[in-house]
């Protein structure tokens, strides 16, 4: 969305989930059983209208037809601007930045059950990691800092754990957790002397930072791979050279010894995934999607072309068809649009569906197991 939320906010409206002025008037047969998947539209900054959407794989509808957060709860609202969400089992983790809150919902229900409010004010939780069963943790790129929570009871363990500047994308292995600390991006730049472009490491075990690895400008999103032997980075290029022929670029690197193993330099927007296997990366920019094996001297290949005056903001690998899901954002200030490709057939969209403002990532679940 123009990276415009990584712009320093001196006020910050706490939103959270307050009254909203139209209620659906039915809310039948709006949790069916079996396969579906959560579609998160982060909405506009300002506007408190973030936005969740349920799809099953069992309905004929498909998908539903408006929010779907607020139609399973009457009088409340997502908040504004929802960045990411996570899942652990049966419950929901949905990082809303303006907020600067964790807004929590039963995966089979869409029920809220609870939020987290980061202590303090101006503060902005942007993207959640959850290690186990009792460790979560989550980055506030206003602070600088990482929130430990615990993913059982919801209680905030340690905050205000020190990482780099701007902090954004997280993952973690079993040992430790890595922040892409993207510096506001020109901020960065600007300012040489804040630690940014690179990537924290924190020892989960004392909740300090014990390294700092190398990136490139701007690094927003973070992926591990299956294995948890290795992990990615993205970065892009400073929003001042957007116009120009400024390249970002993916680095592989090792999550034992922190060492970078490979880096690809190419044209690439914020999101990215890995296919179900590891073996492949998925890449957005204003092309549309691209593949990369992750094994062997390739080149990026463009499978799917995007249309003129629309921005492909998020994708993820479905885990029951291999379908490759598009979050399209449009031109950002209007409702996107889910879309579904399948790589099976030449890279074929087969289905299309109306989502909420700014699409950014899905969730799949099976709450029937």
């Amino acid at each position: 969305m123009f990276r415009n939320l990584l712009i320093i906010i001196n006020v910050v409206c706490l939103y959270g989930c307050v009254s909203t002025p139209n209620q659906p008037a039915n809310n039948t047969n709006l949790t069916p059983t079996g396969k579906g998947a959560y579609i998160l539209c982060e909405g506009l900054r300002g506007n408190n209208n973030a936005s969740l959407y349920r799809y099953s794989f069992s309905s004929s509808s498909s998908l539903t037809v408006q929010d779907y957060f607020t139609a399973a709860n009457p009088n409340l609202h997502l908040g504004d601007v929802a960045n990411d969400f996570i899942n652990k089992g049966d419950t929901a983790f949905v990082a809303v930045t303006t907020s600067g809150t964790v807004e929590i919902f039963r995966i089979s229900t869409g029920k809220w059950i609870n939020r987290i409010t980061l202590p303090g004010t101006n503060r902005a939780a942007r993207e959640i990691t959850i290690v186990n069963d009792t460790i979560g943790f989550i980055t506030d790129f206003h602070t600088n800092s990482l929130t430990r929570f615990n993913p059982a009871t919801f209680e905030i363990i340690a905050d205000n754990i020190a990482v780099g500047y701007a902090p954004e994308g997280i993952i973690a292995t079993d040992k430790y957790v890595f922040t892409a600390n993207s510096g506001f991006g020109d901020y960065a730049y600007e300012h040489p002397e804040i630690k940014a472009h690179n990537i924290s490491v924190i020892d989960i075990f004392s909740n300090t930072e014990i390294a700092v690895i190398p990136a490139g400008p701007d690094v927003q999103s973070l992926r591990i791979h299956p294995s948890k032997s290795k992990f990615y980075a993205l970065y892009t290029h400073l929003p001042q050279f957007m116009k120009d022929d400024s390249l970002g670029g993916i680095v592989e690197y090792d999550a034992v010894t922190f060492s970078e193993l490979r880096r690809w330099r190419m044209k690439i927007a914020k999101n990215f995934n890995l296919s179900l296997t590891g073996d492949t990366l998925l890449f957005l920019n204003n092309d549309g999607l691209y593949i990369l094996p992750a094994e062997g001297n390739h080149q990026p290949k463009l499978v799917a072309k995007s249309a003129i005056n629309e921005y492909w903001y998020g994708v993820n690998v479905c885990p029951y068809d291999g379908t490759v899901w598009i979050c399209n954002a449009k031109g950002y200030v209007t409702n996107g649009e889910l879309l579904i490709l399948n790589p099976q057939n030449e890279w074929k969209q087969e289905r299309k569906f109306p989502v909420g403002v700014n699409p950014n990532g899905v969730i799949f679940f099976d709450w029937n197991q």
